[in-house]
């Protein structure tokens, strides 16, 4: 038939691109080229097909925790009102998806609430109170088992070794604490892929040394502030904090549930950031500063991730010690 397209069969490799888009929607061409074993010219081509002759899409998912009501409704409409029923569902701001639906219900809705007291609400006064709904059987969801969208294991970060090496590459800067900061932070953020830094050269809560040199990049005032008061006062240990006491890099797959965050996880939802992985900066036998890695999503980090993160924050310490006059310069004539 003239102007109909010609759907291709399916083969291995659209099969595996595919798989990777389920586990990392957001996944550029060149990291799924690397995943996939083929070239970046090649997977945008696969695509571009998929999408063309197999209707491939690619969705976001928020999973915000301020939504701790989750619920399911199969409603029942009047005669010939299932479509408007949806529609006019559908274009409420609570209502994440709405389904045209057989068997005992005509129309399946899922919505999400802050409370379980906002979705009562909302059952009275958009369902209930609806003239096209006959009856709405509602469902609290508990948990949900192997959403095929999240690919079940999170993405791991992304790294940029390019950027890596030009970063490294390049001396230490001699510009003094501020300007090596700033490398180390796109390390960090373009290099290794987290979302934001964060620089401190004293243990949190530490009142012999308050204003230590630290360095934030995403990371709010309000929060820093805020948490180094619960560390202070006790009523948090604090990822950088056990960093400082132990030397070992701690990883906190996610900040808003982990126990060692449990005074904190108000601090940790509001700032907007999941996993998070510190690490100690040595000179010698002294623990010059912690890097923090904030990832605003749940991140696979493997032992192999670890290993290059703490190879590149290992690589700047030498020139934080200098900054921090624990080590000579290379140039004592150019401080005098």
């Amino acid at each position: 038939m003239a102007g109909r397209i010609r759907r291709s069969e399916l083969d291995e490799v659209d099969r595996a691109l595919v798989a990777a888009l389920r586990q990392d929607g957001r996944a550029s061409n060149v990291e799924l080229a690397r995943r996939v074993g083929i070239s970046e010219k090649t997977v945008r081509a696969r695509i571009a097909r998929l999408a063309e002759e197999h209707g491939l899409t690619v969705t976001a998912e928020l999973d915000d925790p301020r939504h701790r009501s989750r619920m399911v409704y199969l409603v029942e409409t009047e005669p010939g009102q299932r479509f408007p029923v949806a529609e006019s569902l559908a274009d409420r701001p609570e209502v994440t998806r709405v389904h045209l639906v057989t068997g005992s219900a005509d129309v399946l809705v899922a919505a999400s609430f802050p409370d379980d007291a906002e979705a009562l609400r909302f059952r009275a006064r958009a369902l209930d109170a609806h003239p096209g709904i006959r009856a709405a059987h509602p469902c609290h969801l508990i948990h949900e088992v192997g959403a095929p969208a999240r690919g079940g294991r999170p993405a791991g970060p992304s790294v940029d070794t390019e950027t890596l090496a030009a970063l490294m590459i390049a001396p230490n800067p001699h510009g003094g604490f501020d300007e090596l900061a700033e490398r180390i932070c796109d390390a960090v953020t373009d290099g290794l892929g987290a979302d934001r830094a964060m620089i401190t050269t004293a243990r949190p809560g530490d009142r012999d040394r308050p204003a230590a040199p630290a360095r934030r990049r995403g990371i709010s005032e309000p929060y820093f502030e805020a948490l180094t008061a619960r560390i202070r006062d006790g009523r948090i240990e604090g990822v950088i904090k056990r960093v400082w006491d132990t030397r070992q890099h701690v990883l906190v797959a996610d900040a808003r549930v982990d126990p060692l965050m449990a005074a904190a996880h108000d601090l940790v939802v509001a700032e907007g950031y999941v996993t998070l992985l510190t690490l100690p900066m040595l000179y010698g036998p002294t623990l010059l500063a912690t890097v923090s890695l904030y990832y605003d999503r749940p991140m696979s980090v493997g032992d192999e991730y670890v290993a290059t993160a703490q190879g590149v924050i290992d690589h700047f310490a030498v020139g934080m010690a200098r900054a921090l006059g624990l080590a000579p310069s290379p140039f004592p004539d150019a401080q005098r």
